[in-house]
């Protein structure tokens, strides 16, 4: 339980965040002891969220690619909402916020919301949830004003609150469980190429999707209709600016557009 001084804090906190939101600026960035406690961490993200009162559509995961692990000085994978307020189809025109780190290409999958209605013990079981599979771009940043991240809770508060989701058309490969499959970025205003490959994620997007599953079964989260998970980045974050066009591929699966 928090003392009444901490909640005081962690409340002001949280509103700040849902404010910079929704009005699209920057705030402070957190007291170092506050952004090292991922308690306290997930809890202001938990309140953000919840003071935004925008609609999930699904969840994002972070933390399944080395290359941004590093940069972001995780330990291991993490979590948030992605909310229809943010969720784009394809070849959208996107606005850059302030402090956007870049984009990424993800692979995100379609999921029943029966998935909740079973007890999910093995990969395998989660065949018979997936809908499909598409290319998704995701324009990720912070909302505080810092220049270097020192620590992951710095990344993990704001995280999904500054999330812009791009999805393309829904394919259904026939062995949905084991996606090992090249990707890529292309600039296309300056031709510049930025190359991945889906086992970055976590060995295999399906390992990142069965982790979360089984996150959100354990604290008893869900949604009462069909949902996205994006599950990591294929690519390091690519630098972005005004004017760019980017195209991101996933081989066997589709292409996704995004400008800004």
């Amino acid at each position: 339980m928090f003392s009444k001084e901490l909640f005081k804090k962690v409340n002001s906190i949280s509103n700040s965040l849902a404010q910079a939101r929704k009005k699209d600026f920057l705030i402070n960035s957190l007291p170092i002891n506050i952004s090292r406690n991922l308690d306290l961490v997930k809890q202001i993200r938990s309140f953000a969220e919840a003071k935004l009162e925008w609609h999930p559509v699904g969840f994002k995961i972070g933390g399944t690619n080395p290359e941004i692990m590093s940069l972001l000085k995780a330990k291991g994978p993490f979590y948030s909402y992605l909310f229809r307020e943010q969720t784009f189809n394809n070849n959208k025109q996107l606005k850059l916020s302030p402090n956007t780190l870049g984009i990424e290409l993800e692979l995100a999958y379609r999921i029943s919301k029966n998935v909740f209605k079973n007890e999910i013990k093995n990969k395998k079981q989660l065949k018979y949830f997936i809908h499909g599979v598409t290319p998704a771009i995701e324009l990720v940043g912070l909302r505080q004003k810092i220049k270097k991240i020192i620590n992951v809770g710095q990344a993990m508060v704001d995280f999904g609150l500054n999330i812009a989701f791009v999805k393309s058309k829904i394919n259904k490969p026939n062995d949905i469980l084991k996606l090992r499959l090249g990707t890529k970025i292309t600039n296309l205003k300056n031709k510049k190429v930025y190359f991945g490959h889906t086992k970055n994620v976590m060995g295999n997007p399906i390992n990142a999707l069965y982790w979360l599953i089984k996150e959100l079964q354990k604290k008893d989260i869900s949604l009462n209709k069909d949902f996205w998970v994006t599950t990591g980045s294929t690519t390091s974050i690519v630098p972005v600016k005004k004017g760019d066009k980017f195209l991101g591929e996933i081989s066997k699966i589709g292409k996704v557009i995004v400008s800004f």
